[in-house]
């Protein structure tokens, strides 16, 4: 068997992660971000880390719960072993009422250095009821020989709302947002779906970001996170031009009419 790289091993971790998270309880916290496209919407892009809203909870019982979870005598730590993953390090780099955050370093054998990731929730007031139970899909756990655990996560109009704001908020632009944006605007245009609650001025912030990311961006940040023959298709021009197909559509969108047609 081939030796898994650094993008695969994470994602092993985060499915068994989110397998014991959610055993017997998962109405309590919803899939988020690159996790939840890729599981969900097809994208081709690995997260690096895995991201969840909570609810319903005090935020010192979530991280009660987490921490118990990734201590080293746990089932996660089992799974991971029999998964020939070693949870090394396990930090709690934040731990507020709204964010929750660990940093992890898994040790896996023919990698020299730890693989690191992060496992973040979040409890902020302005989550969407955008959301669905469902298994992951078969083709997403298959090729690891894992179970497909049942988790709660956004929809569509969520998805994409939520990746305008990270885009026009962040401190820093990210190339990976643009790489997101591009996916699920392109699947609003093939389904003919329109977006809802879309706040016109973080749009049009988003789309002015979207023209200032550099193809270095997309080197450093998202070539790594997808499979080689796919990342080898993009050059600069072909960076370029995704970057002005995204912030087209957000600048319509700001407009107050969706690139599909449909209704803000």
């Amino acid at each position: 068997m081939a030796q898994r790289s650094q993008a695969q091993i994470i994602e092993i971790f985060h499915l068994l992660f989110l397998r014991v998270l959610v055993a017997g309880d998962a109405d309590w916290c919803t899939l988020k971000g690159g996790a939840n496209l890729r599981y969900f919407f097809g994208s081709p892009r690995y997260s690096n880390d895995v991201d969840l809203d909570f609810h319903g909870k005090a935020s010192w019982t979530v991280a009660k719960r987490v921490g118990a979870l990734l201590d080293g005598g746990t089932q996660m730590a089992l799974l991971a072993r029999q998964a020939k993953i070693e949870l090394a390090e396990v930090s709690a780099t934040k731990q507020t009422d709204t964010t929750l955050r660990w940093k992890i370093g898994l040790r896996v054998t023919g990698h020299d250095e730890l693989i690191r990731t992060k496992v973040e929730f979040s409890g902020r007031d302005d989550q969407s009821d955008d959301v669905a139970f469902a298994p992951i899909p078969n083709d997403v756990v298959k090729p690891y020989g894992l179970l497909s655990p049942t988790v709660r996560h956004y929809l569509p109009t969520a998805a994409t709302n939520q990746k305008i704001t990270a885009l026009a908020t962040r401190r820093e632009t990210k190339a990976r947002d643009v790489f997101d944006l591009d996916l699920l605007l392109r699947q609003r245009h093939a389904d003919g779906s329109g977006l809802t609650g879309l706040d016109p001025t973080r749009a049009a912030v988003a789309a002015e970001r979207a023209l200032s990311i550099p193809f270095a961006s997309f080197v450093s940040e998202v070539a790594p996170f997808i499979e080689a023959d796919l990342a080898a298709l993009y050059d600069a021009s072909q960076w370029d031009m995704m970057c002005v197909a995204v912030a087209g559509d957000l600048e319509i969108l700001a407009a107050g009419t969706p690139p599909n047609g449909g209704t803000t």
